[in-house]
């Protein structure tokens, strides 16, 4: 890593700030016979910009190569052409990712945690930076395994870190975290850009960060999964709730809107709809397919025709929200591109489905998603279903809350607002299954595909769709779930994959990135430390730790 070096002027330019700079600006509102240089934090500028790098992946420079062809690739959110988006790996792309969180991200937090720690009276900026800072660490290790965690921008070259021993220390910080906030201490406000300086709202999205963490231990320590599950949802706060969607809004200036804006109509790259979610998405909730805005008028194209999509007779009404059908020239067809397909821009990426701009990219301010209430309920509804630990619901009531609240963030409404309950209840009762073999009612578990964990993931993959896609790749690894097609292509030099077309198998799905090439020529002894951590080395076909048993509980015919 050795990451001194190269932050060194940026640490000194933090340090010059907060310690010269405070000063002179507190002097203005001080004492002058009793001066304080603790008046005012200056560390809220800082979180804020943090929070928004970690959430962002600092603007759409980092974020369209280590998420939109990367992570969205893997999760089969969307495809693309050539090798660039097929599962090929690329070292400036993966560079990028860790220089810019090693050197800015969460160089930042260490700072402010140090500088914080300082003073008294700034418990509060301590624990949204600790708590941040595990959001951020267990997002990049779930992208590249094992790696460095700096406590301290003194850390000047730290270990290749075990991920058993990352966790326990997440589980450590967020509850030490949630315990640390002091509501009679000043807390940001206008710099909190998620939740504007609701603390509860914090600890709620805290205790859910632990939820969701503890989650992923389901497979290779059990015990420690259910132990971690109930003290999160025992801890001061408790989980989020309905009103506690995480988002975190564009910003105005080049790259730094929401990023598939940016990719649609800034550089008219579009985000293709893939053949694993068109299966995830056909016939599932027996609703018919029909095509209209979001005041149900018809959609037209270019020359004023109203657009009639063809294809299967239903998809999933949220379908259409997410994806428009293919171009006139193919019919308005309601079609994928194969995951990992050779194809160049001109051919069969231009005949496939897009993203919507009509539904998901309103304008270049819309929200990212950071944290789902969605989710939440999915979260639960497996906890309830594998674990008998309810949370006050049943599985099932976990379930279909999860659906309602996906209809609902997908513009599912009746002419008041509100969520189209006759819709939505009709989706839920309905035993159509998708191609996959899937349906939408709980009770339903007839078939191949078709169990309750499946449904669980199935819904949770089209509710988290797109911002939310690491999740996704975590649950594929994790569980090997949800059903996807074994991509058409890997790049064979960077991983070993077992081949055979079967999907039960999870190793035949990307497990990781590699480390950047600069690690292993500056960074060798700590480098070749971490690799030893991976089994099949630094391979994207080596399962990380918690996804190393290697499970699968994927029934799916197809």
């Amino acid at each position: 890593m050795k990451t001194k070096n190269i932050f060194i002027s940026f640490l000194l330019g933090a340090t010059l700030f907060s310690s010269g700079c405070t000063d002179g600006f507190d002097a203005l509102n001080s004492d002058p016979n009793n001066p304080d240089d603790s008046r005012y934090d200056f560390s809220y500028s800082d979180i804020a910009a943090s929070i928004r790098n970690i959430a962002t992946y600092g603007g759409a420079d980092v974020h369209q190569r280590a998420k939109a062809l990367s992570i969205d690739v893997y999760a089969q959110y969307t495809g693309g052409s050539g090798t660039s988006r097929t599962y090929a790996m690329n070292d400036e792309w993966q560079a990028k990712y860790w220089n810019s969180y090693y050197n800015t991200w969460l160089t930042t937090l260490n700072i402010v945690i140090k500088n914080s720690a300082q003073y008294e009276g700034r418990d509060n900026s301590i624990a949204i930076a600790r708590i941040w800072r595990v959001y951020g660490q267990a997002q990049f290790t779930d992208y590249f395994g094992p790696a460095p965690f700096p406590f301290s921008p003194d850390d000047e070259n730290p270990d290749y870190m075990p991920l058993d021993k990352q966790y326990e220390l997440y589980f450590k910080e967020l509850d030490e975290a949630v315990k640390q906030f002091d509501p009679k201490l000043k807390f940001m406000s206008g710099e909190d850009q998620i939740y504007w300086g609701d603390m509860a709202a914090w600890k709620r999205f805290a205790n859910t960060l632990r939820l969701r963490l503890a989650l992923k231990l389901s497979e290779i320590d059990e015990e420690a999964c259910k132990s971690q599950i109930q003290a999160a949802l025992a801890a001061d706060g408790g989980i989020m709730t309905a009103k506690d969607n995480a988002a975190i809004a564009g910003t105005t200036g080049w790259g730094n809107q929401y990023p598939y804006y940016l990719y649609q109509v800034g550089w008219g790259e579009k985000q293709v709809l893939v053949k694993s979610m068109e299966k995830a998405l056909t016939n599932i909730g027996g609703i018919a397919l029909k095509y209209t805005d979001k005041e149900g008028n018809p959609v037209l194209d270019s020359k004023g025709k109203v657009i009639t999509p063809t294809g299967p007779a239903k998809i999933d009404p949220r379908g259409l929200r997410m994806f428009d059908p293919g171009p006139a020239d193919f019919g308005y067809k309601w079609a994928g591109l194969i995951a990992g397909q050779q194809t160049e821009d001109g051919d069969a990426r231009n005949n496939v489905g897009k993203m919507s701009q009509i539904f998901v990219i309103p304008n270049d301010s819309r929200k990212t998603d950071i944290f789902l209430y969605s989710e939440v309920c999915f979260i639960m509804a497996e906890i309830a279903e594998r674990f008998g630990i309810n949370g006050g619901k049943s599985a099932k009531e976990w379930y279909e809350e999860g659906v309602k609240q996906s209809f609902l963030k997908w513009g599912l409404v009746d002419e008041n607002g509100a969520l189209d309950t006759n819709l939505v209840n009709a989706y839920l009762e309905s035993t159509d299954k998708n191609s996959w073999g899937t349906s939408a009612k709980y009770d339903d578990v007839v078939g191949a595909g078709n169990t309750e964990l499946e449904k669980i993931i199935t819904q949770k993959y089209i509710a988290s769709y797109p911002d939310m896609s690491l999740q996704i790749w975590n649950d594929k690894r994790r569980l090997n779930l949800p059903a996807l097609d074994i991509p058409q292509y890997r790049n064979e030099g960077y991983g070993t994959y077992p081949g055979g077309g079967d999907i039960y198998n999870p190793l035949n799905y990307i497990q990781r990135t590699v480390y950047p090439q600069n690690e292993k020529l500056i960074n060798e002894s700590k480098y070749n430390a971490g690799v030893a951590q991976l089994e099949g080395g630094d391979k994207t076909s080596a399962p990380l730790w918690w996804a190393s048993k290697k499970s699968n509980y994927c029934t799916s015919a197809k």
